[in-house]
């Protein structure tokens, strides 16, 4: 059990400073050599950051040989220092991802390598004649790239199958007559296997419908870790994520009159379980799952087709996995493959909600900001009914280097209010060495100047977490999950695709439309529904695993299975609320059946529609938020939950709303029953009780919400006595309108609670002065110019021109015959010792208008340099410094003189030499203007406004202004920063930290100070964009910032650097409290 404490009440105390079990556990992405002095200073580094635990995630990069003596050394290691700082260790089953081949391990036998089956026009002479002849070079040790299944006539008339048949024997002659007008195409179906890759450390990925392979997998992984660390299974040791696995997807034809390839998801002994599971040869009936019926018939083979490939997936990896994790006590984690949309989920997984059946914590991944809704309601509804502790997340992954903290809260917000519960900050770089540092930034770790501010998220999180895994959520609605329909529609996109875009687009729609209606749902799957406690009861209530549910919503699904009708006709016969949305099915496991509509008559029937959904919704209505004309808000999400007879609430918004940073929308918050309400303030570790009002059998709440605001409520009944206060509330003399606020017509509303208890966050205040400059500024690093393009040549070659480094990089290996350092390379372990037989010659020109005694260079692995400045040979003196990263080393270089200045370096090259920019270090300003920088004075005064315009464009680091203003008589302040461009800010007033300023409206009140000069001084804290970003990726819209993202060609590349703004960037307030 995660969550022990949750057995006891909650206490001030835990609320105030949770321990580690609700607290975040970072990717801490081992992608170097890893030893135990980088382990010590990280754990410190994370625990001071606010997290309660890491995940040992071995990443591009590690030269640390996989699940060896020195990794397992490292990762025990790693463990006993998470116990001194009463901290977990999270385990990690693979080497990068996705998961399921051990670093290439498993997969070193060709057994157990992913496979597809490939339908194609074409004779594949490449591949094996026969399942036989492949088996028998198999176990000679050869790699036979597949074999011959069999053989199709296939007829298509105006893009649909209307007949075909199967060809067994030998496979046909390269000269048999290839098109019958009477018959159709030849088509050939043959088993190909995935092809090897350096992501795979030059092997294959895992047959995941294998079960063999899994637990080959299983073997050389999980049991390895509890060889050595089996004593702290269950203790200080979770759980282990699982990463990624997916099946190789199921392909769907452009068009039905088309002849190109197409493949299928397929393992060697489909065929075989699918007869067990149907009693017909899936061999047989092959050309149905790719190709539409004619009269759009659907095909009930197609259904089972997805439906038993689902199963395999499932039973093999998953199940297999999870079986191992609860004998061994031990939870299994983790997300899968595309879990989002339906397309996503029928190309990957088949339907994500069974892959968690059995996973002891349910896992999902959130990856560029997206709002992925969906993906976690799935993994939550799953984990409500099967009683799990809660859901982990993967979250912040992919959101590049200025990610602030408002994305962090925003993110972290609508996950929780939708079950998250562990979250997994995506990614903490052990080192910034190489390709690691752009392994999908941001780093979350040392190597970000805001990590000395970051408890303050976790900390929030932290204290969300010790209310929100408490007691049981409370969910009225059911959904019946439409995949199942979706595989049904899963044909060519020339005749199915308008179809399934729409079925996608409804799927979302619905989701948005509950989910910012504050109605709160489950998913149901089909499948599920088959091993699961079901039961309608005469309450009319319907019982799924460990929830009830008041009412089923059926969202237009093509089918339905029989056991699902059966389910929710005695539902609706008990007195259930069942509403049909949109069109009602027309088939019943993929057969014609009229006796859905029949049960209309039991049940309401709406549109397809946002308003009608929510009017049908509106008697489960648990909480509404108004605006004073009524108006419904949009934006926001919620969860509550059941713990006993008391109650908890959490609102929170669930949009970025940067651009309303000083705009406070009025709300009315409206809570079924009759409530004492306490807030918990999740921020601060605050509790107090709040300021409510009642109306007509609901509790109100007043608040002046912000962008980033959030709400912790716990919801107390009233005992006897209290509640007759309620009862002098006049009744409305005329019908009650639940959408009409105060707006007079209502009765009198009694407040319950004393005025003077009121803590409300938005008391009223003015303006007191405004400061308009700053009067100095302290840099918490040495500005910065970036040296990331150069002349170079190849041992004693031609000079070649001036090119940007990552381009040049892959030059240069093309030149040598190496595999390009981009996304996808070969793990330097897996390498081994590469001799460095070639030598690169980089050449820069630095153009500077000053002159300086003497600068320093940051460079990766200056021992192994020869460097020249200004044509001088220049000793290595290295400082034992390092800039940013330790893997970056500083240098001390000779006088910088005014005009141009030239920087020779000679490289020793081989396959897993890293080309990087370098950084020169010093106490100077830089103008850039294009594609030309010059290094300059350094400004002495900064005004308020974006940094890059004032000789600081690639300065990644911490900026302190300092400033004062003057109190005319002793005051009450806050102190207000209208607009920055940072990820956090903190404020000091006369040396005395006042604390942070991240979210919406920018305010941090000081206290009572005295009249006179005050000293203000305000910590703008740096990220690394404007020195370690995609500055020459121009494309506003690019979103997937990794390793290619810096890498781009065309329209998305740009000479110049493509900066971002940093600073604050106008006035700052003093304000007075009223």
């Amino acid at each position: 059990m995660l969550y022990k404490k949750n057995k006891k009440e909650l206490n001030d105390e835990l609320f105030g400073n949770p321990s580690s079990e609700y607290r975040g556990t970072p990717f801490w992405a081992w992608n170097c050599e890893v030893t135990e002095e980088k382990i010590d200073k990280q754990i410190e580094v994370f625990h001071e950051m606010g997290f309660g635990g890491i995940h040992i995630h071995p990443r591009t990069g590690m030269e640390t040989p996989y699940l060896q003596d020195d990794f397992m050394h490292l990762v025990t290691y790693a463990d006993k220092k998470v116990k001194t700082e009463n901290m977990l260790c999270w385990l990690y089953d693979e080497d990068r991802y996705p998961s399921g081949t051990a670093g290439g391990k498993v997969t070193e036998d060709v057994r157990y390598r992913a496979r597809h089956l490939l339908l194609t026009t074409e004779i594949k002479p490449e591949l094996e004649n026969s399942k036989e002849t492949f088996d028998l070079r198999v176990a000679k040790g050869e790699k036979p790239g597949g074999y011959y299944l069999c053989a199709y006539r296939i007829k298509i008339e105006k893009g649909y199958l209307t007949a075909y048949r199967q060809i067994l024997g030998p496979q046909p002659s390269t000269d048999c007559d290839r098109v019958s007008k009477s018959e159709g195409t030849l088509w050939f179906a043959y088993v190909e296997l995935m092809k090897e890759s350096p992501w795979f450390n030059d092997q294959t990925y895992v047959d995941v419908m294998n079960k063999e392979a899994v637990e080959c997998f299983i073997k050389v992984t999980h049991e390895r870790y509890y060889e050595v660390l089996s004593d702290e299974f269950g203790k200080s040791i979770p759980a282990i994520f699982t990463d990624e696995p997916q099946v190789k997807g199921s392909m769907a034809l452009s068009d039905g009159g088309c002849t190109e390839d197409v493949t299928l998801s397929f393992t060697d002994d489909l065929p075989k379980t699918y007869k067990n599971a149907y009693g017909i040869d899936l061999l047989c009936v092959l050309p149905e799952i790719l190709f539409e019926l004619p009269g759009g018939v659907p095909s009930l083979h197609r259904l089972q087709y997805h439906d038993h490939l689902c199963e395999r997936f499932v039973s093999a990896y998953s199940d297999t996995i999870a079986d191992w994790c609860e004998a061994h006590h031990i939870y299994m984690t983790g997300h899968y493959m595309s879990e989002p949309t339906l397309y996503s989920q029928t190309l990957r997984l088949g339907e994500a909600m069974r892959c968690y059946r059995k996973q002891q914590l349910p896992g999902v991944d959130i990856l560029c900001n997206d709002p992925e809704y969906s993906t976690i309601k799935q993994a939550s509804s799953v984990a409500h009914q099967y009683g799990r502790e809660g859901v982990l997340s993967e979250l912040y992954g992919v959101t590049q280097w200025d990610h602030d903290f408002k994305g962090h809260k925003i993110q972290g917000d609508w996950q929780a209010a939708l079950g998250v519960t562990v979250r997994v900050p995506h990614l903490a770089f052990m080192s910034m060495e190489g390709e690691a540092k752009r392994d999908w930034p941001a780093s979350i770790n040392y190597q970000s100047p805001w990590w000395e501010q970051y408890s303050y998220i976790e900390n929030y999180f932290a204290r969300l977490n010790t209310v929100l895994t408490r007691g049981t959520a409370r969910v009225k609605v059911a959904v019946i999950h439409p995949i199942e329909s979706y595989w049904l529609a899963y044909g060519p996109v020339g005749q199915t695709g308008m179809l399934r875009e729409q079925m996608d687009e409804n799927f979302k729609n619905m989701i948005s439309w509950l989910l910012f209606g504050l109605i709160d749902f489950d998913f149901l799957s089909e499948s599920l529904l088959a091993e699961q406690d079901c039961f309608a009861g005469e309450d009319g209530t319907l019982r799924i695993g460990k929830m009830r549910y008041e009412a089923v919503i059926v969202p237009e699904l093509l089918t339905v299975r029989s056991t699902t009708l059966h389910l929710v006709e005695k539902f609706a016969a008990c007195g259930g609320k069942l509403i049909f949305m949109g069109k009602v099915p027309s088939y019943v496991d993929a057969e014609e059946n009229i006796s859905v509509s029949r049960l209309t008559q039991k049940a309401c029937q709406i549109s397809y529609e946002k308003n009608a959904l929510l009017s049908a919704m509106e008697p489960m209505r648990e909480v509404g938020v108004y605006h004073q004309n009524g108006k419904a808000f949009d934006n926001l999400f919620y969860q509550m939950r059941q713990e006993g007879e008391a109650r908890w609430l959490f609102i929170c918004h669930a949009l970025d709303q940067k651009e309303k940073a000083d705009q406070s929308e009025t709300a009315c918050v409206k809570i079924r029953g009759i409530w004492k309400v306490f807030v918990y303030n999740a921020l601060d570790g605050h509790i107090c009780m709040e300021k409510t009002d009642y109306q007509e059998g609901w509790t109100l709440i007043d608040k002046e919400m912000y962008a980033e605001d959030s709400y912790l409520w716990k919801l107390e009944p009233y005992e006897d006595k209290e509640a007759e206060i309620y009862k002098k509330i006049e009744i409305w003399k005329e019908e009650s309108d639940f959408h009409k606020i105060r707006t007079g017509k209502c009765a009198e509303t009694y407040n319950l609670v004393a005025e003077e208890k009121y803590e409300g966050k938005n008391s009223k205040q003015h303006l007191l002065c405004t400061i308009h400059e700053p009067d100095a500024y302290t840099l918490d690093e040495p500005n910065v110019f970036l040296l990331d393009h150069a002349r170079w040549r190849l041992n004693d070659g031609e000079w070649m021109p001036d090119e940007e480094i990552l381009r040049l990089d892959n030059k240069i290996r093309m030149i040598l015959g190496y595999p390009p350092r981009q996304d996808a390379y070969i793990q330097p372990w897996r390498l081994g010792m590469v001799p460095e037989k070639e030598r690169v010659t980089l050449y820069y020109e630095i153009e500077s208008a000053i002159g300086l005694p003497a600068i320093s260079m940051a460079v990766e692995r200056p021992e192994k340099l020869v460097l020249f400045w200004n044509e001088k040979p220049c000793t290595v003196d290295k400082t034992g410094a390092y800039y940013v990263d330790e893997g970056i080393r500083v240098v001390n270089l000779p006088e910088l003189k005014k005009g141009i200045n030239t920087l020779r370096i000679e490289i020793p090259f081989g396959r897993k030499t890293n080309l990087e920019s370098i950084y020169l270090l010093g106490d100077f300003g830089v103008w850039v203007r294009g594609t030309k920088a010059v290094i300059v004075d350094r400004e002495e005064q900064l005004c308020f406004g974006d940094i890059t315009r004032q000789t600081l464009p690639f300065y990644g680091g911490s900026v302190i202004y300092h400033m004062h203003f003057t109190l005319k008589e002793d005051a009450d302040i806050s102190v207000r920063i209208p607009h920055f461009a940072a990820p956090v800010l903190s404020l000091a007033i006369d040396d005395k930290m006042i604390g942070p300023v991240a979210f919406a409206p920018h305010i941090q009140h000081a206290g009572v100070l005295k009249a006179g000069i005050h000293k203000l001084d305000i910590k703008v804290y740096g990220n690394r964009y404007n020195t370690f970003g995609t500055l020459h990726n121009c494309n506003p819209e690019f979103k997937w910032y990794g390793p290619d993202s810096y890498r781009t060609n065309g329209s998305e590349w740009s000479e110049a650097w493509c900066l971002r703004p940093f600073g604050i960037l106008s006035r700052v307030e003093i304000l007075a409290v009223n």
